[in-house]
This record gives structure tokens, C-alpha cells and sequence, in this order.
């Protein structure tokens, strides 16, 4: 895909392509423009909220009628690394949604992905990690979703007050919120990935929740509510809390030339009911004596039952999130 910027007023021009890894497009949009497939099903969404006035961000989809789901997106912000400018994304619709946390008895989600210098897209499940170092690129691959008590403002990114992320990648200087806190961290193993929490709170006041994977995971499906579980379990988040947005794609913060992220074979299977209790062996463990942290200061053991008290310093951090 080329796309064109006008560096001051970010006008931009897109044309459409085939691409090796997705077909033709159906559509192409930049900037703040978000396209619905043809099913209904998958909204995508550049989100290019934060842009600089060097760079610019376009993205294509396809639906093939005999492809699966797929989309590219270029983008170049040559400003700061520590800075995110776009989420280009697509966000996986469910009847049930909003739904609480304590209601959600499985969540499968699904993802491929790749991501390579230039504006042509990676082969398949690829990452050309020399020549994105090259141009000094920062970004991750994530599932984010938002949660809110209310579930009106659940649905809304802006508004909602809880953001749970799954990092499945990160290059550069991509690093979660919380990750230089000198805390104990928490981790959990789904599949053949291991996961460690972080927490922050964003520039808005957003409690955010971190999962990210050791590594890079470019071809991931598993059951992610024992993720879910823990934030509510252990009091972090609200079990009321309702699970109103979720989305797969790429943080882009920067790069000095363009880069391309494309992802493919994306799903999520919802399933509503009382939560189950995660046998001992897919329960969190922690890892003491580590510069970076999740949000909780407990070393020792750890279990699913609710507790009545929670160390102080969580409170104090996340106690805004708590009913």
C-alpha cells in the first residue's frame, strides 16, 4: 500500500493494492475512518488518535470470500518512542457484549500477525526484526479490551475505566505501564506462552492491566479468561465490571520510515455462565526479587478465593477499580 501525507494537515491519499498476504483489498481508510465488513461482524478502526505532523498511518482490509479475515497497516511517526500515535485495529463484535467479568465462562481469542520495513507486507508470520531495529521502530501487538462498572461506558474507549491488555509482541522501547516498578510480578502460562502483569495508569486515568507475553507470538489461540479471572479474583478489578470492547492490533509509536503490521485469522469465541475454578496447575505464580512488576506485592502462595484483605499498596493503586 502507498499512502500520501500532507505533513501539516495529515490529508491523506491511499491507494489500493493486492497484497501477498490478504488479496484484495475491499477498503481503505486513514486517519480516524473506521470501515464494517460486509458480515457486520468486524469494524476497522486506524485510530490514528495521537498523530505527528511528519507522519501518517493508512490501512487496508480484505474479505475475501475465500480468505480468511486480514489487514495492513502502514504508518511512519518519526517523533519521540515514548509516545503511542495509532491502535490501527479491528474490534471482534459478540451478542453477549458488555458483559461482566464474572460472567464470562470462556473467551478464545485468535491472532496472526507479522510486521516488516516498508510499505509492502511481511510473508506470513514474519518479523523482520534487523531491519525494523534499523529504523528504530516501537510498537506492540495486542488484544485490549475495555471494562467499566457502567455498562454504557464500557463500550466507549474514552470513557471506560478499566484497560486490559494481552501484549503478544513488542519492539524497541514498547514497554507496558508499570514496567520499571520494583515489585514482585505475577505470571501464568496459556498454551505455550508465558504471560507476566504489569500496571499503570494511563494519561487519562485509565487503570490499565498488562498481560504480555515473553517473546513473540505470532500465531496465537488459546482461552484467555484465567487472565480475566485473576484481575477480578483477587480484587483488582470489579467483578461487576463489564466487558464492553475487544480489539486486536499494533500500538504504533515510532518510526523513522514505513513500517507495516498485518494480522489475519482473527477470532474470539464468548461463552457467558458462572466462571470455573482453575484447577492448582493454571494457577498464577510469581516471580519475586524482579525490577519490573505487576501490581501486587504478595510473594508467597496464591488462590482464586476471594480475599478480604488486600495489601494496602493495591489499594492505594487500584482501589478506584474496587467495589
Amino acid at each position: 500500500m502507498q499512502c500520501l501525507g500532507h505533513a501539516i494537515v495529515l490529508v491523506l491519499l491511499c491507494i489500493k493494492q493486492t497484497s501477498a498476504s490478504s488479496g484484495s483489498y475491499d477498503a481503505t481508510v486513514c486517519n480516524q475512518k473506521t470501515y464494517t465488513s460486509r458480515s457486520g461482524e468486524l469494524i476497522y478502526v486506524p485510530n490514528a488518535w495521537n498523530p505527528d505532523g511528519q507522519g501518517f498511518q493508512c490501512m487496508s482490509d480484505s474479505q475475501v470470500r475465500d480468505s480468511p479475515p486480514a489487514f495492513d497497516a502502514t504508518w511512519k511517526w518519526p517523533s519521540a518512542a515514548d509516545t503511542v500515535h495509532s491502535y490501527p485495529h479491528v474490534k471482534l463484535t459478540a451478542p453477549a457484549l458488555p458483559v461482566t467479568l464474572s460472567n464470562i465462562s470462556a473467551m478464545h481469542l485468535t491472532g496472526k500477525w507479522s510486521m516488516g520495513a516498508g510499505s509492502t507486507p511481511a510473508p506470513r508470520l514474519s518479523v523482520d526484526t534487523s531491519a525494523l531495529a534499523d529504523l528504530d521502530v516501537t510498537a506492540n501487538v495486542a488484544f485490549d479490551m475495555f471494562a467499566d462498572r457502567n455498562a454504557d461506558k464500557s463500550v466507549k474507549e474514552t470513557m471506560a475505566e478499566t484497560e486490559i491488555m494481552i501484549w503478544l509482541g513488542r519492539f524497541g522501547h514498547a514497554q507496558p505501564l508499570g514496567w520499571n516498578e520494583n515489585r514482585p510480578r505475577i505470571s501464568l502460562t496459556l498454551g505455550n506462552v508465558d504471560f507476566t502483569l504489569y500496571y499503570g495508569k494511563n494519561q487519562r486515568g485509565t487503570n490499565v492491566f498488562s498481560w504480555v507475553a515473553e517473546g513473540n507470538a505470532l500465531s496465537f489461540s488459546a482461552e484467555v479468561s484465567p487472565l480475566l479471572q485473576y484481575l477480578w479474583r483477587e480484587g483488582l478489578v470489579s467483578a461487576g465490571s463489564f466487558v464492553g470492547v475487544v480489539a486486536f492490533g499494533s500500538e504504533a509509536f515510532r518510526s523513522v520510515e514505513n513500517v507495516t503490521f498485518s494480522a489475519t485469522d482473527f477470532d474470539m469465541v464468548l461463552d457467558t455462565g458462572a466462571a470455573p475454578t482453575l484447577p492448582p496447575e493454571e494457577l498464577p505464580k510469581s516471580k519475586s526479587g524482579a525490577a519490573r512488576a505487576a501490581p501486587d506485592t504478595r510473594a508467597a502462595s496464591w488462590s482464586w478465593t476471594w480475599l478480604v484483605v488486600l495489601n494496602m499498596s493495591i489499594i492505594g493503586s487500584v482501589g478506584a477499580v474496587l467495589l
